[in-house]
């Protein structure tokens, strides 16, 4: 975006107005004025054949755009970030199939902040409010990755978006210590049944809640924890279940970390895996009769 700077030399005070160029090694140019007045109508101006043409001759529509970033989340990571897994991409490609099936009468370079509330208002029209949110979101997070790359000159969609929380939503109940231990005993009393094809089962599913109930695990990641992780009184995490189907590493860095245990879920999840686990490739605590992983909807 152009600036304004006042200046105070031999010819007195002056307005330097600068602006972006593609023509300078620096990225920008200046333009000296005698006059405020002056200087505000060259920036305005300057802005508004800025955003009049097309900074790139290959990206020229939102489709085009949303395909650079897509190819940008899965390669190397937008703004830096790590690039996505397999799972994410195709929950990015279903809210990029969402936007396209938008009808964008403008071309990227041309879009304004009213053209994205007209969006916005269909989004919300046609979609849920956590769909419209996300696909909103999503669709900023594009504008802002094209700018830095110099594709588009200005951020068009600051400032509007689709709140995900609503005054209906209700509040999460965490389930109290009293109900934890009924639920602990419930799986205790399954796994000593006498009918053997359900005690069978629960003899997977106790240490699974024990662990589950102990170290504040999500199911993808204890679903997927390896046995050589169960180590030194805790458990390490640094695997986890994708919506594909298929154990990667946890979502973010943030989720490789240690997780200190009780003695009585230590010894509850080694006793299983010594006695009753299946043998699987995948080095799982909890494998099914095959080997692999159990499925996080059963």
């Amino acid at each position: 975006m152009a600036d304004i700077r006042k200046r105070s030399g031999s010819k007195g005070i002056t307005y330097q107005v600068r602006y972006p160029s593609k023509a300078s090694e620096t990225g920008y140019a200046y333009e000296t004025f005698t006059t405020l007045k002056e200087a505000r109508d060259f920036r305005e101006n300057s802005a508004a054949r800025l955003r009049s043409r097309p900074l790139s001759t290959e990206i020229r529509t939102v489709e085009q755009g949303l395909r650079k970033w897509l190819d940008v989340c899965e390669k190397e990571g937008c703004n830096g970030r790590e690039p996505i897994t397999k799972g994410t991409l195709q929950n990015y490609e279903y809210r990029v199939a969402i936007i396209n099936s938008y009808d964008w009468t403008k071309q990227l370079h041309e879009l304004t902040a009213p053209d994205v509330v007209e969006f916005r208002s269909w989004l919300l029209r046609n979609h849920s409010r956590a769909v419209g949110h996300k696909a909103l979101t999503m669709f900023h997070s594009m504008v802002l990755e094209l700018m830095r790359r110099g594709i588009v000159a200005h951020d068009f969609a600051a400032g509007i978006a689709i709140p995900s929380s609503s005054r209906y939503d209700r509040p999460i109940t965490i389930p109290t210590e009293k109900e934890v231990h009924s639920l602990l005993a419930a799986a205790d009393a399954l796994a000593n049944l006498k009918n053997e094809t359900i005690a069978s089962a629960w003899r997977r599913y106790r240490p699974m809640l024990y662990l589950a109930a102990d170290s504040g695990m999500r199911p993808q990641e204890y679903i997927a924890a390896a046995r050589a992780n169960l180590k030194d009184g805790g458990i390490k995490v640094d695997r986890a279940l994708e919506r594909l189907g298929e154990i990667s590493v946890t979502k973010t860095p943030a989720g490789h970390r240690f997780i200190d245990l009780s003695p009585d879920t230590v010894r509850m999840v080694e006793h299983y895996v010594e006695k009753y686990a299946p043998s699987s490739k995948y080095d799982l605590l909890f494998p099914t009769e095959s080997g692999r992983w159990v499925d996080p909807k059963n």
